[in-house]
């Protein structure tokens, strides 16, 4: 089933002589039980795809479907839903509240979003499939940057969001825990049917995916 359909999206920023399009009619998808990589150098568009598949900004122009839903229409408020709902994120600044221990990065979400959220149980296994058990009662600047990466995947994915965006999410982790991490979204994208969007310039991560997009000066080409 697809998650996610992009049509002839364009975005430009500013106006007349300092317009900068950043995407030239980028055409894109991801199915549910899929991995899918966005490679590129950087600058090429990656980030900026990344930010309009979940809500964050709009296309100036094209269609946007989440779970075949138009987005380009929606309300802030709507938006806000979705996002809460359908989507996780998973950024290079990792986004993990400072004064609270990782622990409490679950329970604060479970205040924001009442229901639907993983299981204790499925909790507990998600964070020693991390390796990040012994680490719910430590604070974000008592983590070293690639459990700090771990505890932002782990929080993106309690929220147990149809889509999992990521940004660069094996940025800080060494070789063994980029395959620890990759084959956890391989598992997650199978067993629970999710679709997982990661922008990467990372090739570790190639035998995991089922497709892979490469970013150009904005443009888009499926290569696998």
């Amino acid at each position: 089933m697809t998650a996610v359909e992009i049509k002839n999206v364009k975005k430009v920023y500013g106006k007349g002589d300092a317009a900068t399009v950043a995407l030239k009619g980028v055409n894109f998808e991801a199915n549910l039980g899929e991995v899918v990589l966005l490679m590129g150098p950087s600058g090429a568009g990656k980030s900026t795809l990344l930010t309009i598949i979940g809500a964050l900004q709009s296309a100036t122009s094209g269609t946007v479907k989440i779970d075949g839903q138009d987005i380009t229409q929606l309300k802030e408020k709507d938006r806000s839903r979705l996002r809460l709902n359908k989507l996780g994120f998973v950024l290079q600044a990792y986004n993990l509240v400072p004064y609270l221990t990782v622990q409490e990065q679950f329970q604060l979400l479970d205040r924001v979003k009442k229901s639907g959220n993983l299981s204790q149980a499925d909790l507990k296994g998600l964070l020693e499939d991390l390796g990040i058990s012994g680490l719910v009662n430590k604070y974000p600047g008592e983590l070293s940057g690639g459990q700090k990466q771990r505890a932002a995947i782990a929080r993106a994915m309690y929220a147990n969001p149809e889509i999992l965006l990521a940004d660069e999410p094996t940025a800080s982790l060494d070789s063994a825990r980029v395959e620890e991490v990759g084959q956890l979204f391989k598992k997650l994208a199978k067993d629970r049917q999710k679709a997982i969007i990661l922008v990467t310039h990372d090739p570790r991560l190639e035998k995991y995916a089922d497709h892979i997009y490469d970013m150009m000066d904005g443009q888009l080409t499926q290569r696998k």
